[in-house]
């Protein structure tokens, strides 16, 4: 993340809100990076407001906008350093324009809070999870328990090229934070999935320990020639055996104490996950930290 110049924070003037800002803050502190906040009106709800208003009722988007402003101002006001902050709203479907924010501003992380307008549990809401999908840039959510610097990261790696950016990216972050960086591969084993049987009672128990016993060595080559780019940083790396790619790393982000997951938005293990992200979605609705989304560069363009 230390080559981060732009950072925009999305904000509704909720309490997970007021935690994206203070986390924007004080990560734009850090990389001397510029940092913007957007405010979203949703058009849907615009429009249903002037429907249902007689003509009289003119400049309503205006009224709007100004009633957003002030809103802003007070919210501003119980963030410390918020008020010299830039802030901007505008009309559009939120995801819509919260993308075309990023885009504008060439934002190379965007902030959210987990939630927005839902109670605060576990899961990020399905506004954050939209703008996991849409948003041409890296996306951080963070929790309204969150505050001060990441100390446990923990990087979710299938050896996907997308994973190796996200593991580059928790690299880079566990520097700037001097957080402690594990490198998590979980790992369902084939024979689950597959019924594999050998032809003979020996074979299967021969594959799949010389199937586990290799994946150590992988994801150890794997992390290594992917951080050797970065300047010298302990990590430590682990597979960890579970049903699924999601329920192993919440798991053992709950395990551990992890307070921040990074994982690529795209990755191995099946075809929608090739064009959805469906495992990184589903770590979005289940774990209870914060979450950085690492989006592949080919979907900056899309």
């Amino acid at each position: 993340m230390s080559a981060d110049r732009s950072l925009l924070v999305g904000v509704d003037f909720t309490r997970c809100s007021a935690a994206a800002l203070r986390e924007g803050l004080r990560l734009a502190a850090r990389m001397e990076a510029e940092l913007r906040a957007v405010h979203v009106i949703d058009a849907l709800v615009t429009a249903e407001v002037e429907e249902a208003l007689s003509d009289v009722q003119r400049h309503i988007r205006e009224g709007l906008l100004a009633d957003a402003r002030r809103a802003w101002s007070e919210f501003a006001m119980t963030v410390p350093g918020a008020q010299a902050v830039p802030f901007e709203v505008t009309i559009s479907e939120r995801t819509a324009g919260i993308r075309r924010a990023v885009r504008e501003h060439r934002a190379d992380l965007l902030i959210l809070g987990a939630f927005g307008r839902s109670p605060v549990d576990v899961g990020l809401g399905t506004m954050a999870t939209a703008c996991v999908r849409a948003a041409p840039s890296d996306v951080l959510l963070v929790r309204d328990t969150h505050a001060g610097p990441f100390r446990s990261i923990v990087a979710g790696v299938d050896f996907s090229e997308t994973s190796g950016l996200a593991l580059k990216r928790a690299g880079e972050l566990a520097l700037l934070e001097r957080a402690e960086l594990r490198v998590l591969h979980v790992f369902d084993p084939p024979w689950h999935r597959l019924h594999f049987r050998g032809p003979t009672l020996e074979v299967a128990p021969r594959a799949s320990e010389r199937y586990v016993q290799e994946l150590p060595r992988r994801l150890a080559a794997f992390a290594g020639a992917t951080l050797a780019a970065l300047p010298p940083l302990p990590y430590a790396c682990e597979v960890f055996e579970d049903h699924g790619h999601r329920s192993g790393l919440v798991a053992y982000a709950q395990e551990t104490g992890a307070d921040l997951i990074v994982l690529g938005t795209r990755g191995h293990s099946n075809l929608r996950d090739t064009f959805l992200g469906s495992t990184a979605e589903k770590v979005l609705e289940h774990t209870s930290c914060s979450v950085l989304a690492v989006t592949p560069h080919s979907s900056a363009g899309d």
